[in-house]
């Protein structure tokens, strides 16, 4: 269902973007840590799982780039409208 080149740059960003992603979808999923864990080692699982985890992965990946653009904006704001020293 989804392509090989699509999970392994689901994986990558996930590796880069959380500690311990294995972990967190576990926990928020209710799928074992093992089961996971064949998810971000490319092994075969169920469909029904790999869609979980996949659909799961996207929404943490956009959850934190919007809480990083607000960041962002957030100390753009601060220090582009922060008085002048002089």
């Amino acid at each position: 269902m989804y392509l090989q080149e699509d999970v392994k740059m689901i994986i990558q960003k996930m590796e880069k973007l959380f500690d311990s992603p294995v972990g967190i979808i576990s926990k928020k999923t209710g799928i074992s840590r093992p089961t996971v864990s064949k998810f971000f080692n490319q092994q075969t699982l169920k469909p029904s799982s790999t869609e979980i985890i996949y659909e799961l992965c996207l929404d943490l990946i956009e959850e934190k780039e919007k809480r990083r653009k607000k960041v962002i904006e957030r100390k753009n704001a601060i220090f582009n409208e922060a008085p002048q020293a002089q």
